[in-house]
Formats: structure tokens, sequence, C-alpha cells
């Protein structure tokens, strides 16, 4: 585990003063963690669940068949919906094979996890945005000959963070011993561990 793999005492036989001097030793094997066939799988899942997303809120919010029963952040939430359960249903059967869980309590802790990373996406956008304000950057720049706005430019650069978090996430909560085992396991909660163990 990328996480637990903390050195209590460094090289020299010292204890490390913070995570920050401890964080050296741990970037190599952090950076393999997501130098594997299990995390280029995962992005290709992700981007197939993004296609569906699209393709079925297009679907939703242009034919007239739908259009007309739903409003469009309805739909937009059912595509969303959709996009999140190809995601979990690609990686559960044949990207990570953790069969500890149920299907049910894995899909449950994939979507707070995916609720999580919504929260992130958000506040790391908004604060790209509130630095390019700040900066007084144009609402729009020129990138390889293509005017961006300012608003989608921070959008994806949340994105390809909230990458990193949800890989993590899904690898040490979702399709592994779920998010209360992980929180038991955590050091100033081991006496609720003997406890209720």
């Amino acid at each position: 585990m990328v996480i637990d793999d903390v050195p209590a005492i460094s090289p020299h036989g010292q204890r490390p003063a913070s995570l920050l001097v401890a964080l050296p030793a741990r970037l190599p094997r952090f950076v393999r963690f997501f130098m594997t066939r299990r995390f280029a799988t995962f992005l290709v899942f992700g981007g197939a669940a993004a296609v569906v997303n699209l393709m079925v809120g297009r679907a939703l919010y242009t034919m007239p068949v739908f259009a007309d029963l739903m409003p469009y952040w309805f739909a937009i939430g059912v595509a969303s919906a959709a996009g999140l359960l190809v995601n979990f249903g690609l990686n559960y059967a044949f990207n990570f094979g953790y069969r500890g869980r149920s299907a049910g309590a894995q899909l449950r802790t994939f979507v707070i996890v995916a609720l999580g990373g919504v929260a992130l996406t958000a506040l790391i956008a908004s604060g790209v945005r509130g630095l390019a304000g700040w900066l007084s950057l144009p609402p729009s720049l020129a990138i390889a000959h293509l005017s961006l706005s300012v608003d989608f430019l921070a959008h994806v650069f949340a994105v390809g963070v909230v990458t990193f978090y949800s890989f993590i996430g899904h690898s040490l909560l979702s399709f592994n011993a779920g998010l209360r085992a992980f929180v038991l396991r955590l050091p100033a909660l081991a006496p609720l561990q003997r406890r209720f163990s």
C-alpha cells in the first residue's frame, strides 16, 4: 500500500520531523503506483464512461421523446449516473480483482468516492478560475492556435488532478475492504477497532 509505506525512521536513524521530510523517500513508490497497467486501464475505462455519459445526455436532451419529458439538469444527472455505472462495471469486472466485499458494497463506496471527486473538481476548478482572475488573465487564452476559455482550462486542469484522487480512492476504498475498514485502520482509531472487532 502506498500510503502505509511511511518509514518510521529515516535512513540516518532519526525520526522524520514531518511528512515533507519523508516525502522524497516515498516519491518513487508513489510514482510507480501510477505507472501501471491498472492505472492505464482505469483511464481508458474512464474515457469510455465519459463517452457513455455524453451520448446518453445528448440523446436525453435532444430527442423530443425524452426532452419533452425531463428538464436539462435531470437529463445530465441521468447521463452522469449512466457513465458512473459503466465506469464501475468495467473496473469491477476487468480492472480490479478484489472480491472480499459484494459488488453492491463496492458500488456504494464507489459512489461516495465519486461524489468526493465531484466536490474536489468543483473546488479546484473554482480555485484555478479565481487565481486566473487574481492574476488578471483574459477570459480566453490562445493555446496552439485555439482560443480556450479560462473556465474550460480550469475545468480540464481540475479533472486531470481529480483523476489521480479517483484512482487512489477507488484502489484503497471502492475496490478494497471499504471506507469503514480504512477508517478503523487509522492509528487514532485503533482502540475502537479492538473494541468492535
